[in-house]
């Protein structure tokens, strides 16, 4: 089949190319190149026969687009299929696209994952506690790879017993836009529960993550504690800086100790 191509250049090319060829015709198969070879585990071609076979054309023809080839060892490998006709062969090229194929599944098993989670909390619209502890693992992760320094900081608020369901949203609205504008640009925020507010403080150690602690004995935090319905009657923080060892859980586990503010200041 190569006579046309001078000096057998192409069928050179061909022997050493990184991708699979197989020529057939009316016959059957002709020519498998050394890689497409390799990738069936077939050390040499017998005679033509040997690749007449309906396996052969069912797994490299017959199959979807991409498809996978049967593992070596452990390795699954899929293989994307070109067609070309000429007036006296059908050529295809086989492209491994194993790792395409691989990052295609993870997006779809993160985009499951993600449509299985309550993105926001119903009542301030802001991430819910699922996303929030999902976006700190993300966190304590690249903490772990560059040393970043991270804190975590919890504000939790506390309401007068059998308060009225429309009073208290309208009230944990109102701290959430409070929070939402004290806040920096790179800073996130999330509910871990109807009343409970979960910070993530991106590249903050402790010392600057505690400065801004002073926000909350200042009166526009204090005026949302002011007399009358709908208001909280108290509330609690919690601060902790990422330190090498420390999981999600353990970060979310020293948040349930308070800080004194007073002490603090």
């Amino acid at each position: 089949m190569f006579d046309s191509l001078s000096g057998g250049w192409g069928q050179q090319a061909l022997d050493v190319a990184d991708f699979g060829v197989l020529v057939m015709n009316e016959q059957g198969v002709q020519w498998l190149n050394p890689y497409l070879l390799s990738l069936l585990q077939q050390e040499e071609i017998q005679d033509s026969t040997t690749f007449k076979s309906s396996e052969l054309t069912s797994l490299l023809l017959s199959a979807g687009n991409p498809f996978p080839v049967p593992p070596q060892q452990t390795q699954q490998r899929w293989l994307r299929r070109e067609h070309i006709k000429t007036p006296e062969y059908d050529i295809y090229f086989f492209h491994d696209c194993t790792d395409l194929v691989i990052i295609g599944n993870e997006c779809r098993r993160l985009q499951d994952d993600l449509s299985g989670l309550n993105l926001k909390d119903p009542t301030t619209g802001m991430m819910s506690n699922d996303v929030i502890v999902e976006m700190l693992d993300g966190h304590i992760s690249r903490s772990r790879r560059y040393d970043n320094p991270l804190s975590l900081l919890r504000i939790s608020y506390f309401f007068p017993d059998q308060m009225d369901s429309q009073l208290f949203s309208r009230c944990v609205k109102r701290i959430a836009y409070f929070l939402k504008d004290q806040l920096r640009w790179a800073d996130q925020i999330g509910m871990l529960n109807p009343h409970t507010f979960l910070v993530i403080l991106p590249e903050t150690n402790y010392q600057s993550a505690a400065s801004l602690l002073k926000k909350f004995n200042e009166e526009p935090h204090l005026s949302l504690f002011a007399k009358g319905d709908g208001r909280p009657v108290s509330f609690s923080v919690g601060l902790t800086e990422w330190s090498k060892g420390d999981t999600t859980q353990a970060m979310l586990q020293a948040l349930r100790d308070d800080i004194d503010l007073t002490a603090v200041m």
